[in-house]
């Protein structure tokens, strides 16, 4: 049987994030302001609910290849292995192999947000993941499971967060289309999409299995639904990754050049 106790907690939660957005969009008259404090709310929120070894940051993200995202809202990565590259009160700059999520955060959701979003899920889960140390004598090797396939490593997610959204069940019509249309693989898709409100009362727009899970998978069926704590099952569904991330270190090698020879010179 569910725990009513944390069932009542996950009400509350969602009440208090509806009254925060409701404070900002009647306080704030600028748009880039008020989009600027609901980034920094649900950042806030997702801080006291996710573990202590998840950080939540805002930025960009590169790979070793030299390629990097576009700018993201939301960046959850490992907080206790991270090896910091840039940072300030504005953005920050993470390696994506130490990063576990990225999310995008809009004010209205639309079909040019969706759009907007989904490059920018493109930008980041095109990032090549190989910066690692050899588990080639690791008595500990594990095998995440992603997308319905087992991988080596981490995969990376990403999801969109917004205050309103168009209907959900046409937000479904047209995700599917893109992704029919362009045949985009389920692990380059955005996972789940999060909206306080809808048109049609369909808040959330994740994929259904025998079960509902954050990510999609070659079985699963994407589905738009209602749900009255939609912020309780978001987060549960994003939770379900999270307290299972590992600490995968960043062979920093790989950024910064294998041998003295990538180096500028030197002497001896």
């Amino acid at each position: 049987m569910p725990n009513k106790r944390y069932q009542e907690l996950l009400l509350s939660s969602h009440k208090q994030l509806e009254m925060s957005a409701e404070q900002i969009r009647n306080s704030i008259p600028t748009p880039g302001e008020r989009g600027t404090l609901i980034e920094e709310m649900f950042r806030s929120y997702l801080v006291e609910i996710l573990p202590e070894k998840i950080g939540v940051s805002q930025g960009f993200v590169i790979d070793s290849n030299g390629r990097e995202s576009k700018q993201m809202d939301i960046i959850l990565y490992d907080k206790i292995n991270t090896p910091c590259i840039f940072t300030s009160p504005a953005a920050q700059v993470f390696p994506v192999e130490a990063t576990y999520a990225c999310g995008e955060i809009k004010t209205r959701f639309n079909t040019k947000e969706l759009i907007d979003s989904l490059e920018k899920c493109l930008s980041y889960k095109n990032l090549c993941r190989k910066a690692y140390f050899s588990e080639t004598n690791s008595v500990m090797r594990h095998c995440p499971k992603f997308f319905g396939e087992d991988k080596e490593h981490w995969q990376s997610i990403f999801f969109c967060i917004s205050i309103k959204s168009m209907s959900g069940s046409t937000l479904k019509g047209k995700y599917q289309y893109i992704i029919e249309e362009t045949n985009l693989p389920v692990h380059k898709r955005i996972d789940t999409i999060f909206s306080l409100e809808s048109t049609d009362s369909k808040n959330i727009l994740t994929n259904f299995n025998g079960g509902f899970d954050f990510l999609p998978s070659k079985n699963s069926r994407l589905c738009a639904i209602y749900v009255e704590k939609s912020w309780g099952l978001f987060t549960n569904l994003l939770l379900r990754y999270m307290v299972q991330a590992p600490t995968e270190p960043v062979n920093m090698l790989y950024y910064g050049g294998k041998s003295l020879g990538d180096y500028a010179k030197y002497k001896l």
